[in-house]
């Protein structure tokens, strides 16, 4: 007769599998901010005017030289709101609305330059926020 329960074991089991997903949270989290770095870098040099591809060639060259800013911008928005979540929830908290407002500003101030691009992000980023909202409440 065995001398450990069995009841030990399926404890370790759940303890290696929550390490498990828990490791994974946090790659999850350095993934994302990298990702979110890399975009916000990519937007930077666009936006600033460092990097000008198909500027005044004609108005379907503007067209994706404006998309182009625009989802860099988005995409660094996405992968920073979550990367952010992903932490705020590793350590126990919510993600407050400081944080939000800082990421949505830093968002805004990179299409300074360009109103189109101001216009087409401030609208991608409510509507971001807004399906946010809605899935956080379901």
């Amino acid at each position: 007769m065995s001398k450990i329960p069995k009841q030990q074991e399926k404890e370790l089991k759940s303890k290696e599998k929550y390490r498990s997903n828990e490791k994974f949270a946090y790659r999850s989290v350095v993934i994302s901010a990298i990702l979110g770095g890399i975009f916000f870098i990519i937007s930077l040099l666009f936006n600033t005017g460092f990097i000008t591809i198909f500027m005044n060639k004609d108005i379907f060259w503007n067209f994706i030289d404006i998309t182009i800013k625009v989802l860099a911008i988005m995409f660094f928005f996405l992968f920073m709101i979550t990367s952010i979540g992903n932490y705020k929830e590793l350590i126990g908290k919510p993600l407050n609305w400081k944080e939000l407002l800082f990421l949505f500003l830093l968002s805004i101030g990179q299409t300074i330059l360009n109103i189109w691009v101001f216009t087409f992000t401030l609208f991608g980023l409510a509507i971001i926020l807004i399906y946010l909202y809605i899935v956080q409440e379901f």
